[in-house]
């Protein structure tokens, strides 16, 4: 009897430990969704009036998108594209 009490409370606490990671990784997505669409938003101010000020923004935005994406391809594609768009920005000064 005892083992099967220690089996049950052994798959409670697994249960319990992978409820929390699924809890996590939906408030990791929903996130950077939400940086996604602020840094659209930069972006569009951005192209409607380049200013240093509005491309400082959408760097600021863009590295918090790459900070909450997974490693992959993507990831480090991204990594290139904020580089391209410091580039940008230094012209601007």
């Amino acid at each position: 009897m005892k083992f099967s009490k220690i089996h049950i409370l052994s798959f409670l606490l697994l249960f319990a430990f992978a409820c929390e990671d699924e809890k996590e990784e939906a408030s990791n997505a929903a996130n950077c969704a939400t940086i996604m669409v602020e840094m659209d938003a930069a972006s569009d101010a951005f192209e409607a009036n380049p200013t240093k000020a509005n491309c400082d923004k959408v760097i600021e935005k863009a590295e918090a998108l790459y900070d909450c994406m997974p490693d992959g391809p993507e990831k480090t594609e991204m990594r290139q594209d904020l580089d391209e768009i410091k580039g940008i920005c230094a012209i601007l000064s």
